[in-house]
């Protein structure tokens, strides 16, 4: 892919993208433009529902195509193409993706559609029809001009009633080009399919900026950020019941499966299941099981390690912890986030998807980013918001602790991240700009979601993001934000 054009000044930036091209710039008008899967062979791409072909006549630089698969009109993935090739005469076009796999595509005059299909293992057809829809927010990270550039300007966050206070992020830096650097990549996708990035330091939303269509009016998939969160609710719940022992056996809050007990899962403490170290095996489908036995079905599970023996990620630990508020408080996790904590945070619109009539506690809820941004900073001001003690403080000092080492990169608190200076960084160049790695604690989400919290800068930092891909770009956040970000906020 060659290397966008960059031009930047401390008013603006201007991107030029490209994609895959190929060298001739033939007559290729009937090809050009959008096209879209056919319903007929748009089964063969999984979970995708449809795949969108963009190609475009780039002048001198030829032809180029890219390629995302969606899902509910929302994007999924976007193929990577690492060589295009295109024959004028056959008006044939072929690429090669990044699994090696070979697209070939003609185009049938008479149909007006691309035929072919995907070449590896074996042949699977798939053919095209011109997409009736215009799919370049699907593909770009702004829209870009006629010139094929894109043009960031920057604007301080909108002050909305009832939510966020705002400011200027260039009163909080000295170097205003910086601020446009770390955007400049952004737009390059040098952090992946960012879909949002907003910035909190001391109180104030300075960045709030939105990629690829998305605004903040839109809700988001948060993936498992909702595990930290549950993590919130459940610390509520037990300032409400005057329960504070972590190492309590977590039989304790479900007296009603006593017969499940064995000694060995009777070792199984609050804290094991707060820090994913109860030894639960991974399946986590609620098929079958309702509100009143999914308990049951968790306790009554497999252990396939020792409890506290190591770290184990598993749904199943932030479900459980799920149970003990339904058990509590006899409210699902969605009423009594409502009630207790988004109410209070001025959060009015969320959505948390149920699965068999269970509020799923380890995933499933969708929020807005500045909603995401809210907890971040509640969390930041050790659970006070507005001189309300909505989350006891002692319980966000123990969330935000490590306990156990996830792995050299992170370590692991009551369903928070944690990193320190003592984890290795798993990128190229670490620490690059900054005078030393911030220690922070952070939601993590599958596919990019992240509400960072950095104390010493009294700072939140969200992302939001659409990569699933499995090429490691969903981790990028991490990276971004203590290589590009921080260092912008640093003061000898």
């Amino acid at each position: 892919m060659k290397t966008p054009k960059l031009f930047l000044t401390a008013a603006l930036i201007v991107v030029t993208l490209n994609s895959c091209f190929i060298s001739e710039a033939d007559s290729s008008a009937e090809i050009e433009g959008f096209w879209i899967s056919t319903k007929e062979t748009s089964n063969n791409f999984g979970s995708a529902e449809n795949a969108v072909l963009l190609i475009k006549n780039e002048g001198a630089e030829g032809l180029t195509a890219r390629c995302c698969f969606i899902g509910n009109n929302e994007f999924k993935m976007e193929c990577r193409f690492i060589d295009v090739r295109y024959d004028s005469i056959a008006k044939r076009i072929s690429v090669i993706d990044s699994d090696s796999d070979t697209l070939i595509l003609t185009y049938d005059a008479e149909s007006e559609m691309l035929k072919g299909g995907i070449h590896s293992d074996e042949i699977t057809p798939v053919n095209f029809v011109r997409a009736e829809k215009d799919f370049t927010n699907l593909f770009y990270p702004h829209k870009p001009e006629r010139s094929g550039q894109i043009t960031y300007r920057y604007q301080q966050p909108e002050q909305v009633k009832n939510s966020l206070q705002t400011d200027d992020i260039f009163k909080y830096v000295k170097d205003s080009v910086a601020v446009y650097r770390f955007m400049e990549r952004i737009l390059e996708q040098k952090s992946g399919h960012l879909e949002s990035l907003l910035i909190i330091k001391d109180g104030k939303l300075i960045l709030e900026e939105y990629f690829f269509d998305y605004s903040r009016t839109k809700l988001h998939r948060i993936n498992s950020c909702t595990k930290s969160i549950t993590s919130l609710l459940l610390g509520i719940t037990l300032d409400r019941h005057n329960i504070f022992n972590a190492d309590q056996s977590v039989y304790n809050f479900f007296p009603q499966y006593d017969s499940l007990k064995t000694p060995e899962k009777q070792r199984i403490t609050l804290k094991h299941v707060l820090t994913m170290t109860a030894g639960f095996s991974d399946d986590d489908n609620f098929a079958g099981y309702g509100p009143e036995n999914f308990i049951r079905h968790i306790l009554n599970s497999k252990l396939e390690a020792e409890p506290g023996e190591h770290f184990r990620y598993s749904g199943k630990s932030a479900n459980l912890l799920g149970g003990i508020i339904y058990t509590l408080e006899n409210m699902q996790a969605d009423e009594f986030a409502k009630e207790f904590l988004f109410d209070k945070l001025g959060i009015s619109e969320f959505n948390w998807e149920k699965e068999n009539g269970v509020i799923p506690c380890d995933a499933g809820l969708e929020m807005y980013p500045r909603d995401m941004a809210k907890i971040g900073l509640l969390v930041l001001n050790n659970g006070n918001w507005n001189g309300e003690q909505i989350v006891p403080e002692e319980w966000i000092t123990e969330s935000t602790k490590p306990y156990v080492a996830e792995s050299d990169f992170f370590d692991y608190g009551y369903q928070w991240w944690c990193r320190s200076k003592r984890n290795k960084s798993w990128w190229s160049d670490p620490v690059r700009g900054s005078k030393s790695e911030h220690d922070m604690f952070l939601a993590l989400g599958a596919g990019g979601q992240y509400i960072m919290v950095i104390r010493d800068l009294n700072m939140v930092i969200v992302t939001t993001s659409s990569d699933y891909s499995g090429d490691g770009m969903d981790h990028q956040k991490v990276p971004l934000v203590i290589e590009e970000i921080i260092p912008v906020f640093e003061y000898d």
